[in-house]
C-alpha cells in the first residue's frame, strides 16, 4: 500500500529521498570508478583504450538518453518510469560490481548512465511543480546545481579509495552503492504516484489573459485546463517549436556554458598548479577541494537568496542575476590571467610566485562563485520558458542532453585538444599549452554572459508579442461587448413596439 506521509510534509520527503539521495548515489558511481580504475585495469587486464572507454560509457549513456526520457515522460506515468529506471540502474551497478567480463561491464556501465539520465530530467521538473516558491532556487541548486553530484562523486571516491586501500576488491564499493539504490527503490515503490507527477494542472498564461480580459471567471476556463497539445506532436514538431523558442535555447546554452567551465577546471586544476608553481599533488588537490567547496557554497547561497517569480519582471530579474554572476566569473577569469602571466616568463621572479599563486586562486574562486550560482536558476528558466506543460519534459531532456554534451563532455575535451595542437603541431612547451588550455576553459564564462544577455532580449520580444496579443484580445472583447449591447437594445426596442 502507498505511503501516506501523514507525519511529515510529503514534498520535503520526496525531495530528500528522490531528488537528493537518489542523485547522490547515482553520482557515487563516477567517483567510485575514478578511484578504482587502476585496480580494475590491474585485476582484469584491461587495455588503456578499453579502460578509457569504460570510464566514458556512463556519460555517453546520459547524453544519448536525456531527450529520450524527456519524450517518454510525456507519454508514460512518472512512477512507472522511475521505478523501472532505478531498478535497472541498481541491477546494472550490482552487475558491474560482480561480473568480471569486460563486455558485460561495459554494457552495465552504459545502462547505468542511460538510466541515471532519467533522474536528471525528472528531478528539475518535479521541483518546478512541487517546491514551495521560497525554496525553489535552493531545492533546484541542491538537486541539479551540482551539489548532489558533487557529494556523490566525493562519497564514491572516498569509499572506493578506502576499501581498495584496505585490501578489499573494487567490487565492494559498487555493491554498497547497489544496496542503497535497492533500498531507495523500495521507498519509491511505496510512494503514491500522485506525489511524483510533473505536469502542472494550472491554466496556461495565454488562457489566463483571455479569461481576464473577457472578465470571465477562472473557474470556467475557455478551454481544457490540462492541455495535451504536445503529447499529440511528433518529435520533429516538438524540436521545431523548441528551436523557435529563443529564450529556451539561450538559457540552455548558458546552462551548458557554466558546466563547461566547471568540468574543464576540474580536469586541468592539478596539472596547472603542479607545472606552473611546482606544487606537489597533495597541495594541488587540497587547494581544489577547498576553493571549489567554499566558492561553490557562496555561489549557491547567493542564488538561493534570489526569489524566483514567474511573470515578466521576475524572469528579467532572474536573468539579470545570472548575468551578474557570469560577469563576476568573467572578471575572475581576467584576474586568473593576471596571476598566471608572470609564471610564463622564462625566468619568473621568486618573490612574485606567492603573489601570483594567491591572485590565481582568488580569480578561480571568483569563477567558481559565478558558475555555481547559475545552474539551478537556469534550469528553472529553461522550464519556465516553455509555455506548454506537456512539452516541458521533452524540453528539459534536451537541455540536459545539451548540458551533458557541451558541458560535461566538451569541458575536458576541448582544452585537451588545444593542448595537443599547441604541443604536437606548434611545438609549444607544456606550461604555455596548459595556460592557454585554461584560458580556453574560461571562455565559457564569456559565452554564458553573452547567452544571458540575448536571453533578456528574447524575454523583451516575448513581452511585446504578449502585449500585442492582449491588445488584440481586448479589442475583440470590446467589439463583442458593443455588438452584444447593440443587439440587446434592438431586442428591447422590438419588444416595446
Amino acid at each position: 500500500m502507498a505511503l501516506t506521509f501523514a507525519m511529515v510534509e510529503p514534498q520535503r520527503l520526496v525531495f530528500a529521498l528522490f531528488c537528493l539521495l537518489v542523485p547522490v548515489f547515482m553520482a557515487y558511481n563516477g567517483g567510485a570508478t575514478a578511484a578504482t580504475v587502476d585496480t580494475i585495469q590491474r585485476e582484469e587486464q584491461w587495455s588503456p583504450a578499453g579502460i578509457g572507454l569504460l570510464g566514458a560509457m556512463d556519460k555517453l549513456g546520459m547524453t544519448i538518453a536525456a531527450a529520450f526520457w524527456g519524450y517518454m515522460l510525456q507519454r508514460c506515468d512518472a512512477k512507472t518510469l522511475l521505478c523501472t529506471g532505478l531498478l535497472t540502474n541498481a541491477g546494472s551497478t550490482m552487475a558491474f560490481g560482480t561480473l568480471r567480463n569486460p563486455v558485460a561491464m561495459t554494457v552495465a556501465k552504459l545502462l547505468i548512465g542511460f538510466t541515471e539520465s532519467l533522474q536528471w530530467v525528472w528531478a528539475p521538473l518535479w521541483i518546478g511543480q512541487w517546491a514551495p516558491p521560497a525554496l525553489l532556487p535552493i531545492w533546484m541548486n541542491l538537486s541539479g546545481g551540482g551539489v548532489a553530484s558533487g557529494i556523490g562523486n566525493g562519497l564514491g571516491t572516498i569509499i572506493a579509495g578506502f576499501t581498495t586501500a584496505q585490501g578489499y576488491s573494487y567490487e565492494l564499493a559498487f555493491q554498497i552503492e547497489a544496496s542503497v539504490l535497492f533500498a531507495l527503490l523500495v521507498a519509491l515503490l511505496g510512494t503514491s504516484a500522485q506525489r511524483l507527477i510533473i505536469h502542472s494542472p494550472l491554466v496556461s498564461r495565454s488562457k489566463m489573459r483571455v479569461n481576464h480580459l473577457a472578465h470571465e471567471s477562472l473557474e470556467e476556463p475557455l478551454v481544457d485546463t490540462q492541455p495535451r497539445e504536445a503529447a499529440q506532436l511528433q518529435v520533429m514538431s516538438q524540436l521545431r517549436k523548441l528551436w523557435g523558442n529563443p529564450l529556451f535555447c539561450r538559457c540552455a546554452l548558458a546552462y551548458a556554458s557554466a558546466n563547461f567551465v566547471n568540468s574543464a577546471l576540474q580536469f586541468l586544476w592539478v596539472r596547472i598548479f603542479m607545472e606552473l608553481w611546482h606544487l606537489n599533488k597533495d597541495y594541488s588537490v587540497g587547494s581544489f577541494l577547498m576553493i571549489s567547496a567554499f566558492a561553490g557554497a557562496l555561489g549557491i547561497l547567493a542564488a538561493s537568496c534570489q526569489r524566483v517569480e514567474h511573470d515578466y519582471l521576475g524572469k528579467v530579474s532572474t536573468l539579470r542575476f545570472v548575468h551578474r554572476a557570469f560577469s563576476g566569473a568573467v572578471l575572475g577569469a581576467l584576474v586568473v590571467g593576471a596571476g598566471i602571466l608572470p609564471q610564463l616568463h622564462p625566468a619568473p621572479r621568486p618573490d612574485l610566485q606567492l603573489k601570483s599563486l594567491l591572485l590565481t586562486w582568488l580569480g578561480l574562486g571568483m569563477v567558481f562563485v559565478g558558475v555555481t550560482a547559475v545552474p539551478g536558476l537556469l534550469q528553472i528558466m529553461c522550464i519556465e520558458s516553455v509555455e506548454e506543460p506537456e512539452l516541458r519534459s521533452f524540453a528539459t531532456g534536451l537541455a540536459q542532453g545539451a548540458n551533458n554534451f557541451l558541458g560535461f563532455a566538451m569541458g575536458p575535451l576541448i582544452p585537451q585538444l588545444v593542448m595537443d595542437i599547441l604541443q604536437i603541431h606548434l611545438g609549444w612547451g607544456l606550461q604555455k599549452a596548459l595556460a592557454l588550455a585554461l584560458f580556453t576553459a574560461l571562455l565559457g564564462t564569456c559565452m554564458g554572459a553573452v547567452s544571458t544577455t540575448l536571453a533578456v532580449a528574447a524575454i523583451g520580444r516575448c513581452s511585446e508579442c504578449d502585449f500585442e496579443t492582449d491588445c488584440a484580445i481586448s479589442t475583440i472583447s470590446h467589439v463583442s461587448s458593443a455588438e452584444t449591447e447593440s443587439f440587446s437594445s434592438q431586442t428591447v426596442d422590438r419588444s416595446v413596439l
